[in-house]
């Protein structure tokens, strides 16, 4: 591959993350004038805009789409949900000002579903591992669950380590202000927070994080081996901490937006530790893909998806020993 060739994913982020930065700081000062849903039905007409500019990704992007849900077969549903993924990457910007503006109605209408799994999964009286994909309001689901009384310390990744570090970090940054533990605010992803993290879920506290990230376990995902990152089964069997599956979905308007819990996700600590956290895997990315079909427009890791399929090919041509 040439150098120009390389750099165009460089340049095209750069300037993506402008446009967020531009976008999260313009909305920040006209949010207090211009009702959210108006602001939410411009940020879904750039990603249409963004979707419909580049026409080798749109047309990677819908592949990927019918690939993982080949039942769809009208093509105007899976541009839609290009659309959509589109516009998930400005979306939560909307979100933590929604929240923050307007945190006491966003509440008050937030619909609950299965607030019981999340009540069985404290009474094991070893904190929790909540667990969510890329979707929806990912970005705030911390502070709703401070406001609701179950604040957790949210593992990610290091700004630099992203593609768009500036805008990762001023989400982060104003999200912090809407809810967290105050003793862990955050955990950032690396071999040293391994340690940190058994102790916090040692003391029966919370931690949260992403499954639908890179990594060397090997677990079907859309029908095809993936390869994404096992840690999450790795702390839930050598803590016996409980993994929580949730999400926030958005609804129709800036206020509709429902938080579904689903049953939690025990280890059997007693049984072979690598068949374990293969079987622990399967069932967090098989709840994780049921949550991205009830909104696959909201999912924002649509981009990834043949990186991790390619990525588990490899793993496994290599041999099982470097899949795990």
């Amino acid at each position: 591959m040439s150098e120009s060739a390389k750099e165009r994913p460089a340049v095209f982020f750069r300037i993506l993350e402008g446009i967020m930065l531009g976008a999260f700081h313009m909305t920040r000062l006209l949010f207090y004038f211009v009702p959210p849903d108006l602001f939410y039905a411009l940020f879904r007409a750039a990603g249409a805009g963004i979707y419909y500019a580049r026409r080798g990704m749109r047309h990677r992007l819908q592949a990927k789409i019918s690939d993982a849900l080949p039942e769809i077969t009208d093509r105007r549903e899976i541009a839609r949900i290009g659309r959509q993924a589109c516009s998930s990457l400005f979306l939560p910007i909307l979100d933590l000002l929604t929240l923050g503006r307007h945190g006491d109605r966003y509440m008050r209408e937030l619909r609950i579903e299965g607030w019981e799994n999340l009540e069985e999964a404290e009474a094991a009286g070893k904190g929790f591992i909540l667990t969510c994909p890329h979707i929806g309001g990912i970005a705030i689901i911390h502070a709703v669950m401070a406001k609701l009384g179950k604040t957790y310390t949210p593992i990610m990744y290091k700004p630099e380590d992203t593609p768009v570090p500036k805008y990762v970090e001023t989400l982060a940054f104003y999200g912090g202000f809407l809810g967290c533990d105050l003793e862990e605010p955050v955990f950032f992803a690396g071999k040293d927070i391994i340690p940190k993290v058994r102790e916090h879920l040692a003391k029966g506290k919370r931690i949260g994080m992403a499954f639908d990230v890179p990594g060397t376990g090997v677990v079907e995902f859309f029908g095809r081996p993936a390869a994404l990152a096992s840690g999450i089964a790795y702390f839930a069997y050598d803590t016996g901490s409980p993994i929580m599956p949730a999400v926030i979905l958005r609804g129709k308007g800036a206020f509709d937006n429902r938080l579904v819990i689903r049953p939690p996700i025990f280890s059997d600590r007693s049984a072979d530790k690598k068949s374990e956290i293969a079987r622990i895997m399967r069932e967090v990315t098989r709840s994780g893909e049921e949550f991205i079909r009830m909104a696959p427009g909201q999912w924002m890791s649509w981009f990834a998806l043949w990186t991790w399929w390619d990525q588990a090919r490899e793993l496994m041509e290599k041999g099982p020993e470097t899949a795990r």
